[in-house]
């Protein structure tokens, strides 16, 4: 029989020879292990393409309202005419936001001016004119001013930091005094007090309120219908849907409104009907177009808001003069 013996001695010098082994080829084994290869580099035009169009640049003439949280909006258009933070600023801005247009229940610009500072319309503000003769002309109750490019009404009736009534843009374009806006049709309203002439030019020194009317969204499809009712039967009726038609590409939004406002003094009344619609459509990836129409119409014989005046009075204690040719 043979015997296979192994002692500790005999295992320490075959340990030891492995070890020397091991660092012979250790040199060689690094030398022949290729280095960690770079990244690779794009190998056709078309992927370098696709790496540009995953960067989105936001456009610097156009604030995104849907980005608004609650009562707060971090950018606005108003001031420079570019996408910039409200804290930037150095003019007195306010921006109302969509969901507090909701709080407050607010029409039209005299709700929204209820609430704001150094702001008046015709829920705390009377605007009225006294001509040469004595008599009193109400600009709430619709005045004309003597000419056809001077009208006045409820959109025109109000003022900022006491000064007078403020200057109007729809999208940040001169808009017609004639037409009052309405939250069927509105994201966002701003206030810009005081003048600006890089916003408008020569406009008004009390200010300038913008409505960022609600655009067609490429994405996200909505519908909403909305009914009032009020004191003296007023009521009013509003829908708005939008609805991609091509994904990322085309879309249209469309809204609808009927307003009856009542009055404590008869026969007054005060109707509104307006219709509103807008598309967007993106043919390109870094070209974008929108359009929209509005058809606004408005019956109205709204009551005097000025008390009545007493020239009886005087006329009495004057002795009652005549005129005698």
């Amino acid at each position: 029989m043979t015997s296979l013996r192994w002692s500790v001695t005999d295992s320490r010098r075959l340990v030891a020879a492995l070890a020397c082994c091991l660092s012979a080829v250790s040199p060689i084994w690094a030398q022949v292990t290729p280095p960690d290869a770079p990244p690779a580099e794009p190998t056709s035009t078309e992927e370098a393409r696709r790496r540009d169009q995953d960067i989105i640049e936001l456009s610097p003439f156009s604030v995104d309202a849907s980005k608004d949280e609650g009562y707060y909006s971090e950018n606005t258009l108003a001031g420079s005419r570019l996408n910039t933070r409200v804290a930037d600023l150095g003019a007195s801005i306010t921006v109302v936001t969509k969901q507090q247009l909701i709080d407050t229940a607010s029409l039209d610009m005299n709700d929204v001016f209820l609430y704001e500072a150094n702001t008046e319309g015709t829920g705390n503000f009377t605007d009225f004119n006294i001509d040469t003769r004595g008599a009193v002309q109400d600009r709430n109750a619709g005045f004309q001013g003597g000419a056809p490019s001077l009208p006045f009404g409820p959109s025109t009736s109000n003022r900022v930091r006491g000064i007078g009534s403020v200057d109007r843009l729809h999208d940040y374009y001169p808009s017609n005094q004639r037409i009052p806006f309405d939250v069927y049709n509105t994201d966002s309203v701003e206030i810009n007090r005081g003048p600006n002439s890089l916003l408008f030019g020569l406009g008004s020194p009390a200010g300038i309120v913008n409505q960022s009317s609600a655009k067609a969204n490429l994405r996200r499809p909505s519908y909403q219908i909305e009914g009032r009712y009020g004191t003296n039967d007023a009521w009013r009726a509003s829908f708005n849907a939008n609805q991609p038609i091509i994904r990322d590409k085309l879309a249209i939004y469309v809204a609808g409104l009927h307003d009856e406002r009542g009055f404590e003094r008869e026969p007054s009344y005060d109707i509104t009907q307006r219709y509103y619609g807008a598309f967007t459509f993106k043919p390109f990836s870094k070209t974008t177009i929108r359009g929209s129409y509005e058809r606004y119409e408005n019956r109205n014989r709204r009551p005097n808001s000025t008390t009545p005046r007493d020239f009886v009075s005087g006329w009495i204690a004057a002795g009652r003069p005549s005129y005698n040719p």
